[in-house]
């Protein structure tokens, strides 16, 4: 349906990468009108405390915390782990964010180099069913 690129600037480590990148997947999903969302993301972690209904006190509490306000939006957000060798498309998408200075948005479309490596994912899985 889309994509989108947000550049992040003083990121502590990968862990808050992570969560800041479920945070802008969320705006995005809202920027488009989205009600039902499920977001995948690669790092166990992140999913485990955006699943958990424990108060968190690590680093990631505020981005945990804003982004429950944020789907609270929605009628219903998922948080689901999928290992990065599942989905090499959000791992192409992060390369091609590297790269750019402003924040990006592809709607419909996305960056050629993603849409290959999806369809090279989308082709792994049709295969392994």
């Amino acid at each position: 349906m889309g994509a989108s690129s947000y550049p992040l600037v003083d990121v502590a480590d990968a862990f808050v990468a992570e969560a800041r990148a479920c945070e802008r997947a969320l705006h995005f999903a809202l920027d488009m009108g989205f009600r039902k969302v499920v977001l995948e993301g690669d790092s166990l972690t992140v999913i485990k405390k955006l699943n958990s209904i424990v108060a968190d006190r690590s680093v990631l509490s505020p981005i945990s915390q804003h982004i429950r306000v944020l789907a609270g939006v929605f009628e219903e957000v998922t948080y689901n782990f999928v290992p990065r060798e599942a989905n090499k498309a959000a791992h192409e998408l992060a390369m091609v964010g590297r790269n750019l200075k402003l924040p990006y948005f592809w709607v419909e479309e996305a960056p050629s180099s993603v849409v290959e490596v999806a369809e090279l994912d989308h082709q792994e899985w049709f295969h392994q069913c």
